[in-house]
């Protein structure tokens, strides 16, 4: 549904209070991947009405206009100034990806990718920032028994992540949940085969907004973070630090869900069965530069 309890007047009187010109360098955008208020779940099944990818990642025989969503919630602080609308990412029993016709059997998956993002592109060249905000769906709450990875930048050669958000209890976690589970951790690079670490978390708050700006610096292997919750300012909580960004990749923004029981991921083990499943996401762009800390 469409903005069920504000219609369009009442997101305009909030842009005209959240958007007032700050102080601050006018930012590049080099992929905006918000969603104009006009846009229909149809136009994310054609290449040339949409602006994430309208083939991956989504279960086989799946399009994007069968499992996304219109939430009535309020757009984030990045949405005001463009009018702009949130998307929810969902999963169900079918959302399982098959690649070449081998079915990633391990896996529930549904992730919208950049349609201009094809892993060398401008978004990962030099320094560039990712804005994502984030907030569950209590009326398809997710089982945080299980791992899932809710944004993340895959890299070129599919062996490792250079970033990633996640929620729920760690894949390999021998206590289900586990004390982390109802928190969002950002984690660093798992390049080498190493796990990532945990660069900073906080608990993932119902009927609220969880906003993030990553700045990567591609070519001298730096990540700095932001983060605020709800209509605050950006601060920033990660200091800038290495990060191995070297494969470069695509960014997956979606609903990635990892089994339990489970000897390899990808291919095996335990998914419940009837599920329904969603996450909610808003003011999703790409700039260069550092971070911009106001409204664009």
């Amino acid at each position: 549904m469409a903005l069920s309890k504000f219609g369009l007047a009442a997101l305009l009187t909030l842009a005209s209070v959240q958007a007032a010109p700050t102080k601050g360098k006018t930012p590049e955008i080099i992929w905006d991947g918000r969603i104009p208020y006009n846009m229909s779940l149809a136009d994310f099944d054609s290449n040339s009405t949409s602006r994430y990818d309208a083939e991956f990642v989504l279960g086989a025989g799946q399009k994007f206009s069968e499992i996304l969503k219109f939430p009535g919630v309020m757009g984030s602080t990045f949405d005001m100034h463009t009018i702009s609308k949130p998307v929810e990412v969902t999963i169900n029993d079918k959302s399982i990806f098959a690649p070449g016709g081998n079915s990633q059997k391990g896996f529930r998956r549904s992730e919208l990718l950049p349609i201009t993002n094809n892993g060398t592109d401008a978004t990962v060249q030099g320094v560039t920032t990712f804005h994502f905000s984030i907030q569950p769906d209590m009326a398809r709450p997710l089982n945080v028994s299980h791992q899932y990875e809710l944004v993340f930048i895959e890299t070129n050669d599919y062996s490792s992540h250079v970033w990633s958000i996640k929620a729920g209890t760690p894949f390999g976690s021998s206590v289900h949940p586990s004390r982390e589970a109802k928190y969002l951790r950002l984690e660093g690079s798992t390049a080498g085969g190493k796990a990532g670490k945990t660069l900073f978390q906080v608990p993932w708050l119902t009927n609220t907004w969880h906003n993030f700006a990553i700045t990567t610096d591609w070519a001298n292997n730096k990540l700095t973070a932001y983060y605020s919750c709800g209509y605050k300012p950006l601060k920033k909580v990660v200091k800038t630090i290495t990060n191995d960004a070297t494969g470069k990749g695509q960014a997956h923004i979606g609903v990635l869900k990892l089994p339990t029981d489970s000897t390899d991921a990808t291919h095996n083990g335990y998914q419940e069965s009837n599920l329904n499943e969603g996450v909610i996401y808003s003011g999703v762009f790409v700039e260069r530069g550092a971070a911009t800390l106001h409204k664009i």
